[in-house]
């Protein structure tokens, strides 16, 4: 995998085998997990900052944990109007639940909301497109895409390039 180990990847199924393992010598493995940028903060970086302020970072599949756990998480993150990045937002498996999860958001954001969809982001052929809430639909997103759903203070602003900057405000409320 590319990206962090630490981060929806590899490091915690090697460090969950060797835990489980009753084989000693695993327990003597020289192992070292060396950090990466993960997608989630390679895509915000290209935007500008949509994850400034507190956010939170989520898989959308449901192939390790029941569905009813990320519907709950979903729906409290949201809540908590904390800025949202997805990570496997789609797949042919499961077609359906970026769409359920784009609900759930719906019911706590404005449809005015930013998203930023990054599509492999660090490799040849990248795109970065900056979208609403209201005008997101799942044909645009692919299993290689990153969704970053902004705040209700995410701020959107044109760049020089004729694309738009986004970020989320570092103060919450009146601007210090």
């Amino acid at each position: 995998s590319s990206g962090d180990p630490g981060v929806f990847a590899m490091a915690a199924a090697v460090l969950e085998a060797l835990h489980e393992s009753t084989d000693p010598q695993w327990h003597n493995v020289d192992l070292e997990i060396l950090p990466g940028v993960s997608a989630s903060l390679a895509t915000a970086a290209q935007a500008g900052a949509p994850l400034g302020h507190d956010f939170c970072v989520m898989s959308l599949s449901d192939n390790l944990k029941p569905w009813s756990i990320i519907e709950k998480r979903l729906d409290l993150a949201s809540q908590a109007d904390l800025a949202l990045a997805f990570y496997n937002p789609i797949s042919r498996s499961r077609p359906w639940q970026l769409g359920v999860a784009l609900e759930i958001v719906a019911r706590h954001r404005t449809p005015q909301t930013p998203v930023v969809l990054g599509r492999d982001i660090g490799r040849p052929g990248q795109t970065l497109r900056v979208t609403t809430l209201g005008e997101l639909t799942p044909e645009q997103v692919d299993m290689r895409t990153m969704v970053i759903v902004g705040s209700s203070t995410t701020c959107t602003f044109p760049r020089a390039d004729g694309r738009e900057w986004v970020y989320t405000p570092r103060w919450y409320g009146d601007k210090p």
